[in-house]
């Protein structure tokens, strides 16, 4: 098991991937994804594993600085070893072995002897430019197989300029075991990037889709956007509050003594391996013109009802509508639900006219562990959504 050093995709995968597996970082044109890969040979190294390095776009030398300065960290002095086989490899094949065929044994011959020589535990291949001097077919033959006793780990980065078709190739022909794409995307949010976790051999997983930010040598699993509406005293502030590891509410009260949002309340929180952001909006009438610019670029809502209060569901309709719901990763959450009240899911369903598939969740707003398991139904929502 090596694992990839990217928390989030560590815990998704049941600790990281497995021995003796094939996984792909596919990355769209244009996308900043090279940190997939480095943070992952930076973490066989840190767990002492041995590697060869197939670097044919570059020297050695140059490999290793890039990595230096994109991930923070001089991998040459992390625990294991790393073997590069550069650009100056590449150039001597190609000058010595004029037919495809030859070329494609040369270096095939090459990286069996280099594993075995030098106890490989993981292969790293950097895709694009075998790809270019002996065609797909034959630049896929120089992964090692999985038929082997002692079976090595092989992970391979490549600029995909075929798309989804040959996602589902390598899917559909079980070329890899983990298929992760990377991409960048200009719907919801005007600009952010997003990796898919396209398929997983070993374990029985939705294609999921995860924003993600880079920031100091690291990959953050990153939702920058989640907004927590619903009616008056619905109980928004609490659970924001409740949700949130630090976060601010700016409130008042009002002549009917409650307190009210006037503004918006805001909670940061680490949760599941992603940093989130949330964003409680007011309840009252009067702020109806502020929400649609509070939701705009949000990534999922949490409607959240007062379960002693049936008659604020027409109210809660409205909310919704304020914010498009409908074109969102929506949870419902009734708070308060620790209380008498007579409200069901059928009338809750009934009224704010919901789809079969949108969770409704009883709740106390004031139990953090009610609070967390919206907010991970949320994360999955947004995970599932296609962007």
């Amino acid at each position: 098991m090596i694992r990839t050093g990217i928390t989030g995709i560590d815990e998704m995968l049941g600790s990281g991937i497995p021995r003796g597996t094939r996984v792909v970082f596919s990355l769209e044109p244009g996308v900043e994804g090279r940190m997939f890969m480095m943070k992952t040979i930076a973490s066989a190294l840190k767990e002492k594993k041995n590697a060869c390095i197939v670097s044919p776009h570059c020297t050695g030398r140059v490999f290793l600085s890039e990595c230096s300065d994109i991930l923070a960290t001089d991998i040459s002095n992390l625990d294991g070893k790393a073997v590069i086989l550069d650009s100056s490899v590449r150039e001597s094949i190609n000058s010595r072995e004029k037919r495809v065929s030859s070329r494609k044994q040369a270096w095939k011959n090459l990286i069996e002897d280099t594993v075995q020589q030098h106890s490989i535990d993981v292969l790293f291949v950097y895709f694009d430019l075998l790809y270019e001097d002996l065609g797909l077919s034959k630049a896929l033959d120089l992964l090692p197989s999985g038929g082997q006793k002692d079976r090595i780990t092989t992970v391979v980065e490549h600029l995909n300029l075929e798309g989804d078709s040959l996602i589902s190739r390598f899917a559909s022909e079980n070329i890899f075991d983990l298929i992760i794409s990377i991409h960048s995307a200009f719907t919801l949010v005007p600009f952010f990037n997003f990796f898919t976790l396209e398929y997983v051999s070993w374990a029985r997983m939705p294609r999921r889709s995860i924003p993600y930010s880079i920031t100091e040598g690291n990959i953050r699993l990153f939702i920058p956007k989640i907004i927590i509406t619903g009616p008056l005293a619905s109980g928004k502030s609490t659970f924001v509050s409740h949700a949130s590891d630090s976060g601010i509410s700016v409130d008042r009260g009002d002549l009917d003594g409650y307190r009210t949002t006037v503004a918006m309340d805001l909670g940061w929180l680490h949760f599941r391996g992603f940093d989130i952001t949330i964003f409680g909006t007011p309840g009252q009438p009067r702020f109806d013109p502020i929400i649609p610019q509070l939701v705009k670029n949000a990534m999922g809502i949490i409607l959240l009802l007062d379960a002693t209060r049936p008659d604020s569901l027409v109210r809660a309709k409205e909310l919704m509508d304020l914010a498009h719901a409908e074109k969102l990763p929506l949870v419902i959450a009734v708070n308060k639900s620790d209380l008498p009240h007579q409200m069901d899911e059928a009338e809750i369903r009934n009224i704010l006219n919901l789809r079969d598939d949108i969770p409704i969740f009883f709740i106390s707003a004031l139990k953090r562990s009610d609070v967390h398991y919206v907010v991970e139904s949320m994360v999955d929502r947004i995970t599932r959504h296609p962007y």
